[in-house]
């Protein structure tokens, strides 16, 4: 004699698991919402007039003032590398109009879909220095981009010493590192495609080393571009003399 449990029991049954399911992955969400909100709560106090602010996938922003120069920081999540787990970034740029300046980006063992890159957008290659990671590709914008990079080496190749820097970028617009901040979760990103990644709050400590990392890079270039100028001023009589004789 078999039994069995009559039909609406069955489907009552049914629709509280799927309820009971719903509820606990709403709960997980708001949770994992929550947790992103907070990542960068702990830095926004090294900022001067610090403004918090939140992207569509609840990451935080922060814009500030650190050392008299506006601050911009960000994190970006990215789970496009095939065969990686997610990675959480942090891009930080410290910003200051440079008009004319040569440009160019350093990105550490590139995977071909790093979206959050500038190096990419370069139109021109350039000779990675002595020093530097084997994986490199670096990549500038002006006829000058070389001979900047060379006059920055020493600070840059020391700064990517980190292991956890993934890019430089050096614009006329500022400058920008960009910094792993943390991984996701195997299973979750297996399994359901969620990225959530556990520990991912920068510590103050190391959100100051890093803006410290764009201070040092600052001042290497306001040298380089006041070597520059006085160079050109040297030159000058030559040229007036040169452009005499041509006549």
């Amino acid at each position: 004699m078999s039994w069995s449990l009559p039909s609406d029991i069955v489907a009552f049954i049914a629709v509280a698991g799927a309820a009971v399911v719903a509820i606990m992955a709403w709960r997980d969400h708001r949770a994992q919402q929550n947790q992103r909100r907070s990542l960068l709560d702990d830095c926004a106090h090294v900022l001067d007039d610090c403004a918090i602010s939140y992207g569509g996938d609840r990451f935080p922003r922060l814009d500030g003032v650190w050392g008299g120069q506006p601050v911009h920081a960000e994190l970006v999540p990215d789970s496009m590398t095939i065969r990686r787990l997610p990675q959480l970034w942090l891009s930080l740029t410290a910003l200051k109009s440079r008009r004319g300046l040569a440009e160019f980006g350093v990105l550490v063992r590139p995977a071909g879909t790093e979206f959050y890159a500038l190096t990419p957008t370069f139109d021109s290659r350039l000779e990675p220095l002595a020093g530097m990671p084997a994986e490199i590709v670096v990549r500038g914008r002006g006829h000058d981009a070389q001979r900047l990079l060379t006059s920055l080496q020493a600070v840059i190749v020391c700064i990517l010493s980190d292991p956890r820097v993934k890019e430089i970028a050096v614009t006329a617009r500022g400058v920008r590192l960009v910094w792993q901040t943390g991984e996701g979760r195997r299973g979750e990103h297996l399994l359901l495609r969620q990225l959530t990644f556990d520990d991912a709050g920068l510590r103050p400590a190391d959100f100051l080393k890093l803006l410290a990392s764009l201070k040092q890079i600052d001042e290497a270039i306001d040298a380089h571009v006041a070597l520059s100028q006085s160079e050109a001023l040297a030159d000058a009589p030559k040229v007036l003399e040169m452009a005499g004789h041509e006549r």
